[in-house]
């Protein structure tokens, strides 16, 4: 997608470079100019390093906002995988077995289990933050949709209908408080700079 119209830019500038350097040529009596075509090259990068560099930030911004809003969707699945997982021996029915080889698995879930509660912890921190904000701002209804259609699965419609208002404007405000939640939780990844 990004890449098709840096490509075109690129091509664009190439182009207009290529028709200003055929008409110096002409100017010149048709003979090659060197320098003007190093110009170009190095016109042709810059502009090629630039298309780049600005689809790496907005890329990097979509899945942020991706992320944020699968770690949501995901919360309780997440938080009872934490409570749910067995990582320790102790955990087992004694009719299982447990196998010194086994031990691999076990520190693998007991790694996972920590992650999990780690980014737990650290959404908890940013929806307890994000909350304090729209409650500050007298918009706690925006963060309640999103808690509500992304966390407890309520649909957008039955949100909608029951705020009186329509899902369209329930998505805009599910969108405004992802990006505040992306910044919190992924940091300068989660911005929008330009």
């Amino acid at each position: 997608m990004h890449g098709s119209s840096s490509t075109k830019t690129v091509r664009q500038s190439i182009a207009a470079d290529a028709t200003i350097t055929t008409k110096r040529e002409r100017k010149d009596g048709d003979r090659v100019n060197n320098v003007t075509a190093d110009e170009l090259i190095n016109k042709a990068v810059k502009t090629a390093i630039r298309e780049y560099s600005k689809e790496q930030k907005a890329d990097k911004r979509a899945k942020a906002l991706h992320n944020t809003k699968m770690l949501l969707k995901n919360y309780d699945k997440i938080k009872s995988s934490i409570e749910e997982a067995i990582s320790e021996e102790s955990q087992l029915n004694e009719s299982l077995k447990y196998d010194e080889d086994d031990g691999v698995y076990i520190n693998s879930i007991r790694k996972s289990k920590l992650k999990s509660l780690i980014i737990i912890s650290h959404i908890d921190r940013a929806l307890e933050l994000t909350r304090d904000e729209y409650e500050r701002k007298d918009m706690l209804y925006k963060y309640n949709s999103l808690y509500d259609c992304l966390i407890n699965g309520i649909t957008f419609e039955v949100e909608a209908e029951a705020l009186n208002t329509s899902t369209v404007t329930v998505r805009r405000w599910i969108t405004e408080i992802t990006k505040a939640l992306s910044i919190r939780i992924f940091g300068c990844d989660g911005v929008d700079i330009v």
